[in-house]
């Protein structure tokens, strides 16, 4: 089951680089909860959790995370929760967890869903989200090198989202399904329409990527019921998953309108 929790955080100074910090918090909660564990995901190529600090002020920082496993959600709350008392590693001080926004009235950013739900979305032929943090995706040259392209392409944003589907929904599409979706994303899908549009350099990890924010609308031209119904479940999944590379270090936050 799909979940997206924003902590809020309270410290004594503010992060320079709350993502990294966040991203090796995550890591020493999965190693306390189950080592084993937090060796695997840690290279695993395709992680099923995303964050992404969101905002704050005054000493408060807002993070968010979202779990794609249904196994990891609650052993790694409920870790949390516990190693809340002594103060959560961020940088060179501890933070205190002073509220868990669980559902949409607590934050628009905050909430969960079941895979059923998802798989039940209503067909749609264009997909629109807002991209609140740089979204990059990876892309590959002859040779077997690896690009980043920070730019809002539809085949990339539908591409991404059916990775990520294909990675961790218990529903995936068979591999002829699969083919068939990748080869009308690459040949019926366009760029509808942007606004507000920027482009923006970030550290992610230890390297910096360029990568977008703002509206896009990608339209798919298919008529294929399969096709469009498939769009409905990743149009929903977007705000789970996110877009694109680097969501464990805050890049490709999404939210579908």
């Amino acid at each position: 089951m799909p979940y997206a929790v924003v902590l809020e955080l309270l410290g004594d100074r503010p992060l320079l680089y709350p993502a990294k910090y966040a991203h090796g918090l995550f890591f020493a909660l999965l190693s306390r909860l189950d080592p084993q564990l937090a060796a695997r995901l840690h290279g695993a190529p395709r992680k099923p959790f995303t964050l992404a600090p969101i905002g704050g002020r005054n000493g408060v920082l807002l993070l968010r995370f979202t779990t794609l496993d249904d196994a990891l959600f609650a052993p790694l709350l409920r870790t949390l929760l516990e190693a809340a008392p002594e103060g959560l590693p961020l940088g060179d001080s501890p933070f205190r967890l002073r509220r868990v926004l669980a559902t949409p009235e607590a934050h628009p950013l905050a909430g969960a869903t079941s895979w059923e739900a998802l798989t039940l979305a209503p067909p749609r032929n264009r997909l629109h989200l807002r991209s609140l943090s740089p979204t990059v995706f990876v892309t590959s040259k002859p040779g077997g090198r690896t690009r980043f392209t920070p730019l809002p392409e539809p085949r990339l944003i539908l591409g991404s989202l059916l990775d990520k589907w294909q990675a961790h929904s218990p529903y995936p599409f068979n591999p002829r399904e699969e083919a068939a979706l990748r080869e009308l994303f690459e040949l019926d899908a366009e760029l509808a329409g942007f606004h507000e549009l920027r482009f923006h350099r970030v550290q992610a990890g230890k390297a910096f990527f360029r990568g977008f924010t703002g509206e896009v609308r990608v339209k798919l031209w298919s008529e294929s019921l399969d096709a469009q119904e498939a769009l409905g479940r990743l149009h929903g999944f977007s705000f789970f998953s996110g877009v694109g590379a680097k969501t464990t270090y805050g890049m490709g936050l999404a939210k579908p309108i």
